[in-house]
């Protein structure tokens, strides 16, 4: 009886575990419409080459969760020089440190929307994030916003010049 009992609480939990994944959504970034800014002090710019998973669903957060990459290589000030100093081995390194990397581990509601909590990863340093967005949703289609800031520093960012703190905007529309 006992054993019957187990197979059946697996069985249940199993069910139950695999309706919650199919539940989740997972959304697909509208390649051409996206923007992630950055500024600082010194300097301000676009990066591209965003990819990789966003199941979101705002009913069930516990299933939700972000794992993205962005390409250091599209990093865009608008001047070359600038462009080759951000990407250079003094800097973000690109070569040997093409991607910049959010993980979450949670994603909890806000007053003003949601907080993404995860790993940020810069040149192989993981910190600590905790990210503030917002979700509209018309349809298919939805569109994430969220603004936060990091200290270059660290990161291992130690190139002069540049100004100390990072601001990133996010302004990714997206569809099922």
């Amino acid at each position: 009886m006992k054993k019957t009992t187990y197979i059946a609480i697996a069985v249940v939990m199993f069910l139950s575990s695999a309706f919650a994944l199919v539940n989740s959504v997972n959304w697909k970034v509208k390649e051409k419409d996206y923007a992630i800014k950055f500024s600082t002090s010194k300097a301000e710019g676009i990066i591209k080459g965003l990819k990789g998973t966003i199941n979101f669903d705002k009913d069930n957060l516990a299933q939700s969760n972000f794992d993205v990459t962005v390409d250091v290589n599209t990093l865009n000030t608008g001047n070359g020089l600038k462009n080759r100093h951000a990407k250079g081995d003094k800097f973000l390194y690109a070569s040997k440190y093409p991607v910049i990397r959010l993980k979450t581990s949670q994603i909890i509601t806000s007053s003003g929307g949601f907080i993404a909590k995860g790993k940020l990863t810069i040149k192989e340093v993981s910190r600590d994030v905790s990210i503030p967005f917002t979700f509209r949703t018309a349809g298919n289609d939805g569109t994430f916003t969220g603004n936060f800031e990091i200290n270059r520093k660290d990161y291992g960012l130690e190139y002069k010049g540049v100004g100390e703190i990072i601001k990133i905007e996010l302004l990714i529309p997206v569809n099922k």
